[in-house]
């Protein structure tokens, strides 16, 4: 499960969220929602440890979330591929990292980059870069997805396909904590949060 208890997060003078709790289970997908400066990817950045917050206490399958590195994937609103090195390169360090045996083609067969394996990513268009940065949920081992945007220069299909890796993480008893502008189908959703802007 994962636990949010009393989460306050203050920026630039303004609150962003004040005193936020929620839990989401295991085979779980929660929604966030909510207008642009609300917080979301603050929020989602601060569920990952990326973000230190004034207040709360976040905990996966009750340990605290700062001790939780190898349980979590977390990709965020920009690729965040090294635009120097090519996918299969790309690939080979993510999952070298941590010591992952993975087959780096036939990972970017599934994701529709057959042929552009070798080319340095910066050559990619917007939605080829953002297919690169999801070819971590084909392989992933992680209990917690954490995802800012992830359909962001995605087509139908590719939409269509990440949906049901949700599913599959679901039905594993992962956790998948999202956010994003294309709505998500309601049998997907478990929990939706809203966030409301605060000025």
């Amino acid at each position: 499960m994962l636990s949010a208890k009393q989460l306050t997060c203050i920026r630039n003078q303004r609150v962003l969220f004040e005193n936020l709790s929620f839990s989401v289970q295991s085979g779980q997908l929660m929604y966030l929602t909510g207008p642009n400066g609300a917080g979301k990817s603050t929020l989602l950045r601060s569920l990952v440890g990326l973000h230190q917050l004034q207040q709360g206490n976040i905990e996966l399958s009750q340990e605290p979330i700062e001790d939780c590195g190898a349980d979590i994937l977390f990709i965020g609103h920009k690729a965040a591929v090294n635009e120097w090195l090519s996918a299969r390169q790309n690939i080979e360090h993510w999952f070298g990292l941590k010591d992952q045996i993975v087959d780096p083609q036939q990972l970017i067969n599934k994701v529709g980059l057959a042929g552009l394996a070798d080319i340095p990513v910066r050559f990619l268009s917007a939605g080829q870069k953002r297919r690169v940065a999801l070819v971590r949920l084909w392989a992933s081992d992680a209990k917690l997805w954490v995802l800012d945007e992830p359909f962001t220069s995605i087509d139908v299909t590719g939409v269509s396909v990440l949906n049901q890796l949700f599913e599959r993480h679901k039905k594993h008893g992962g956790i998948v904590v999202v956010t994003s502008h294309q709505v998500l189908p309601e049998s997907l959703v478990d929990v939706t949060l809203n966030l409301e802007y605060r000025f």
